[in-house]
């Protein structure tokens, strides 16, 4: 491949370079080796002024990290992530890195978190120039994973790519498994299976979340053209994928899942493949049911299980439908769902196959593993209560009859090491997801969350914590609210104040740091003095010119910023000392909270003209005062259109995204009408479609069409009303069942 670029800039692509020469006085011509078979999608040329960050893996394979010169500290931790996650990658699959290098670099205008061009990966500008000192923990576990994501991908999707977009899963799915292990093998600072947890269980809810409807479609459909793939890059072929391919390496154990692994990249090296071809590197799961077989039940139909159980006589019967949002919703469909269980008085069994609707625990003998729908427990080791999917592998729901939901309340208030965390976990997910589809009542998950003030696990306090805001959210009485606050308060109250007694220094794991600025968020909220101390050291610190981690900057500083005379004192040190990006971001999206007019328009010209403002920043800041004020953020937008045109006109996403949230906010027909008479007039470059979805929105709602939408908002509210009404009652009653003498 040869490339003719401008002198004074540089060429990168997917191999490694060999010559380069001018070939006059304004053009260089770059010359590459002959690259290995690819897919031309995977193919990018970079042209650029930037300089590198080397290293090389263990094996010698050159990596780096072009990146302006004032970013090399964040280049440098995007670099040590690479090298890492090749070195893994070589080892756990057991497959050398197909090619002979492997360069990284941030796009300014980016859409999507990374791109796996072979031996050339983009990723999002902010996550390949990491600011370590104020980047939050949520922005640095997202930026790993997705570092680490693209890495997967010179395996999963460029060794061997899939041979049509009907089985994107088979990349994208693979690659978010694959990168769980990644980072739990990878990090120092975590407890083995931490990250697997983390972005697998991240995955699980959002799949869940979109497959949950009745006309979901399957991983897997049949597609006409390229043009239909666009609808693959979903949650489903992402999320629902990785936890298939995590029930099967469980199912048939993890040395024999790397087997077959190894024989797929053996025989498709530098080839296509499709479903079929993968499957057949694997083998079967029972005499019955092969890898393929098992997965088919999965792929090929939309939807997901819920299994149900309730306990009858000396026998368990459980029994799968598909769930969906209305409960009365039926199909005749069936999976092979993987189950193990624990119970009060045994360990986690292996997990088995329940390949029918219906199945039976008979825990009065023993009959071992049957291929019939007798799945049996040993009465002795049976006790009370019971847990299913103890290590979270299905990608479905489970409920169970209510008197064992109070078995586990009891046996958890008691003692809160009797669930594994992995357990709790799952269990907590689950009462959160049925509790929104109205399949269990609330009360349920208010006496289960009875023991959380004992539980030790942070990571599944901050679950119990999402979980339980839902029942606040849903609260109408003021009453309620306020009891509902002190229940909360009284389950942690004594994590914050522990928190609290720690220095932001003293927590040096991320996960920790993480935990201690929510705790420290919810003491200031609460009004706990030690917390409210600890707020003002921060304050005080950062008013003097020292880094604030961005977890909890932006809830201090609004703290303090809630008189109108504190706004200027804000702004001043706005422009005081260099701040981090992340800083400046969230400095900037607290002054736009103003309703001041007069401080909204000194900000869009700060940002507007003050060297120092990222330019992503001077989009967000438009947009964050068009929120809120957005017939000034139109007029000051239509008075300094050239600005904005010269700094994002041709920049497809930040264009598209800056005129959908300028213009979907106009709320008066005036503004409506001038926004359409100055596009005609003047271009919107590269963000038509942003600026027609933009119009769309405000043309619906200025209420254009509310005679035709007036009966269904009106339904909408009475349905929202009930629902909240119905809260009250429930937490009313278990509240006085609970707390009253």
């Amino acid at each position: 491949m040869v490339v003719d670029n401008p002198a004074g800039y540089r060429c990168n692509s997917a191999s490694l370079l060999l010559t380069q020469k001018h070939v006059s006085k304004n053009v260089i011509r770059s010359e590459f080796e002959e690259t290995e078979p690819m897919s031309i999608y995977l193919l990018a040329i970079n042209v650029h002024d930037m300089t590198q960050v080397r290293g090389e893996t263990t094996r010698g394979i050159p990596v780096s990290v072009l990146t302006p010169p004032h970013k090399k500290a964040g280049a440098q931790v995007t670099l040590e992530w690479a090298i890492k996650a090749l070195d893994h990658f070589e080892r756990y699959l057991d497959c050398k890195y197909p090619f002979k290098k492997l360069d990284l670099m941030g796009i300014y205008d980016f859409n999507a978190g990374g791109m796996e061009n072979i031996g050339m990966i983009h990723l999002l500008y902010d996550c390949a120039y990491i600011d370590k000192e104020s980047i939050t923990v949520k922005a640095l576990l997202y930026c790993r994973v997705v570092i680490v994501h693209e890495v997967s991908h010179m395996w999963f999707g460029n060794l061997v790519s899939v041979k049509w977009w009907d089985d994107l899963w088979l990349k994208e799915g693979f690659a978010r498994f694959i990168t769980s292990y990644a980072m739990d093998q990878m990090k120092t600072d975590r407890k083995a299976g931490a990250h697997m947890f983390e972005v697998l269980d991240s995955s699980y809810v959002q799949g869940i979340e979109v497959d949950k409807f009745k006309f979901t479609k399957p991983v897997r459909q049949t597609l006409r053209n390229s043009y239909d793939a666009a609808a693959m890059f979903n949650s489903l072929s992402y999320a629902k994928g990785a936890f298939i391919l995590k029930s099967v390496e469980r199912l048939i154990g993890a040395a024999a899942f790397r087997t077959g692994l190894r024989d797929y990249f053996t025989k498709f090296k530098f080839k296509s493949a499709n479903f079929d071809d993968f499957a057949a590197c694997f083998g079967n799961i029972t005499n019955r049911v092969s890898v393929g077989d098992y997965m088919k039940k999965w792929l090929n139909q939309p939807g997901f299980p819920i299994i149900t159980s309730e306990r009858v006589g000396n026998t368990i019967k459980l029994e799968q439908t598909r769930f969906t949002e209305s409960p009365k919703y039926h199909t005749s469909q069936s999976w092979y769902v993987p189950l193990n269980y624990k119970t009060e008085k045994s360990s986690p069994t292996s997990y088995r196959l329940m390949m029918e609707k219906n199945w039976v625990i008979d825990y009065t003998v023993d009959h071992g593993y049957s291929l019939s729908n007798t799945f049996s427990i040993l009465n002795s080791n049976f006790g009370h209560w019971y847990a299913l999917d103890t290590d979270n592998i299905v990608f479905g729901l489970h409920q169970y009859e209510d008197d064992n939901y109070k078995l586990l309340a009891l046996a958890l208030r008691e003692n809160s090491f009797v669930l594994s965390n992995a357990t709790k976990m799952v269990e907590v997910t689950n009462l959160e997801l049925l509790m929104k589809s109205s399949r269990i009542n609330p009360q349920i998950v208010l006496d289960i969350s009875r023991y959380v003030s004992k539980e030790a696990n942070m990571d599944v306090v901050s679950k119990w914590w999402l979980t339980l805001l839902y029942i606040k959210r849903n609260l109408q009485d003021k009453d309620l609210y306020m009891k509902f606050n002190i229940y909360l308060r009284s389950l942690l109250i004594e994590k914050v104040r522990n928190a609290v007694k720690l220095s932001f220094d003293d927590t040096k794991a991320w996960v920790l740091r993480k935990n201690y600025c929510w705790l420290l968020i919810l003491g200031v909220k609460w009004r706990v003095k030690e917390a409210i101390h600890a707020a003002r050291e921060l304050y005080h610190r950062f008013k003097e010119g020292n880094h604030i981690n961005a977890n909890f900057l932006g809830y201090i500083l609004r703290h303090y910023i809630r008189k109108p005379s504190h706004w200027p004192i804000l702004f001043k040190r706005l422009n005081s000392y260099p701040q981090s990006k992340s800083e400046m971001q969230t400095i900037i999206k607290i002054l736009a909270e103003t309703d001041s007019e007069l401080h909204q328009k000194q900000l869009l010209t700060f940002t507007r003209t003050s060297p120092i403002i990222h330019r992503s920043l001077v989009e967000n800041t438009l947009c964050d005062i068009s929120g809120k004020n957005p017939h000034l953020a139109w007029t000051y937008f239509k008075a300094h259109y050239e600005y904005y045109f010269r700094l994002y006109g041709e920049s497809q996403f930040s264009m598209n995204s800056l005129l959908e949230c300028l213009i979907e906010n106009l709320n008066t027909k005036e503004d409506y009408e001038e926004a359409i008479a100055f596009f005609k007039l003047n271009s919107a470059g590269t963000g038509t479609s942003g600026l027609k979805r933009g119009l769309k929105r405000a043309y619906d709602s200025i209420n254009v069409n509310r005679s035709r939408n007036k009966s269904s908002m009106k339904e909408k509210v009475i349905s929202t009303t009930v629902r909240k009404e119905s809260f009250d009652k429930i937490f009313s009653k278990w509240w006085e069942d609970t707390f009253s003498p």
